[in-house]
């Protein structure tokens, strides 16, 4: 898991509350001279001593109420509820966020600012309809036009509405569109693939287009491409896309396996199946194709010479998780001599000592067994190498 996903909040908290109750005395004792310092102070230091026990919302609720929200005040406030909602405390932000938006006394900015913090106080505690509803009223301001249609975007995104997520990131002007570019063609290949799974081959096929429209650099889209074809029941040219993704991106080799193989099996090509699964580069880490690959050695060659060479050519690779379940389950089978017993119990041994991951996203450093084309830690998409 990633460095960001264990920061412990609190110590933001700490430092922001200090923050917090300096710059409230200051304003406390500067909107209430004709009151005394000793109120100020008491409730200054009533703060600090709830910092000092480490009760850091208490003191924050503190410096709270000793503030009335004024034009000097709401950055602070914007500040408060802003830190409440990346500790998860949504209901604390929306109260801060709202009572600033019901103040007659800001200034249009200053609404604007606030009304962006409570939509995603809203998307964060799943309220959807509220924050798509205020965000749409964002798009009319030109400073926040921008904000407000990639906010809706993730609505329509978390919704799965992908055409709809299409419509909105579309209307960003030209400046913005090369920044959204990757997400609306992933959001074209999601609607692909939808059509592929109906036979609805004509929209899949214009999806396809129109994502690499978009941005030609997606890979998801060639591999749909492949797979569009191999629904068609045209298995050589799927193969052919195939091999061509996997020359221009070698990392995504492994999503081909168990594609290549059954092309070959629905084909009933079993002499490229015996080439393929005698050949293929690395052995596959994604546990079906992994399968799917052992099988067909088995059946090519029989249970003996399979298990033989998926142990001799484990000894040039690292060990994933189907693959160190195989080995694990066949040691002890007598079907291995003890030339290759005793490499197999070094190289496990090894792969304990440390272990790798299978895929990891560049963004946040989340990492996985399976591949994503979307990071579920933070939201990127295409990120996993």
């Amino acid at each position: 898991m990633s460095d960001f996903t264990s920061w412990n909040w609190s110590w933001p908290a700490v430092v922001l509350a200090f923050l917090l109750g300096g710059l409230a005395a200051v304003l406390m004792a500067k909107r209430y001279r004709q009151r005394s310092s000793q109120s100020v102070n008491k409730e200054y230091f009533k703060g600090l001593n709830f910092l000092l026990n480490e009760e850091t919302d208490k003191a924050i609720e503190v410096f709270i109420k000793a503030l009335e929200v004024d034009s000097e005040t709401v950055e602070l406030h914007l500040a408060l509820g802003g830190l409440f909602r990346r500790k998860g405390q949504v209901d604390r932000a929306t109260r801060i966020h709202q009572n600033l938006i019901a103040r007659p006394s800001l200034t249009d900015d200053q609404r604007m600012q606030a009304v962006h913090e409570l939509a995603n106080d809203y998307y964060k505690a799943g309220w959807l309809d509220r924050a798509e509803g205020l965000f749409i009223e964002l798009k009319e301001s030109e400073t926040y036009r921008p904000l407000a249609i990639d906010g809706l975007g993730k609505i329509y995104e978390q919704e799965k509405d992908w055409q709809k997520a299409i419509s909105v990131l579309k209307q960003h002007k030209r400046a913005e569109r090369q920044r959204v570019s990757k997400q609306i063609a992933h959001y074209y290949c999601e609607l692909a693939e939808i059509a592929i799974n109906q036979h609805d081959f004509s929209n899949a096929r214009a999806h396809l287009r129109h994502a690499r429209a978009e941005n030609p650099n997606i890979a998801r889209s060639l591999l749909l491409r492949g797979d569009l074809s191999f629904a068609e029941g045209n298995y050589e040219h799927a193969r052919e896309i195939w091999r061509k993704l996997e020359a221009k991106y070698p990392k995504l080799g492994e999503l081909l396996v168990a594609r290549t193989i059954r092309s070959y099996q629905k084909s009933d090509n079993v002499d490229g199946l015996k080439r393929y699964v005698r050949e293929i580069s690395a052995i596959p880490k994604d546990a079906t194709a992994f399968e799917l690959w052992q099988a067909s050695l088995v059946d090519l060659v029989g249970e003996r010479a399979a298990i033989t060479h998926i142990f001799s050519q484990s000894q040039g690779e690292e060990m994933s998780a189907p693959l160190a379940k195989f080995l694990f389950n066949n040691l002890e089978t007598g079907k291995l001599n003890d030339q290759l017993r005793q490499a197999l119990l070094q190289k496990m041994l090894g792969a304990a000592k440390s272990r790798s991951v299978e895929y990891q996203c560049v963004g946040c450093g989340f990492d996985t067994k399976s591949m994503y084309w979307f990071c579920p830690n933070c939201g990127e998409w295409d990120s996993f190498r």
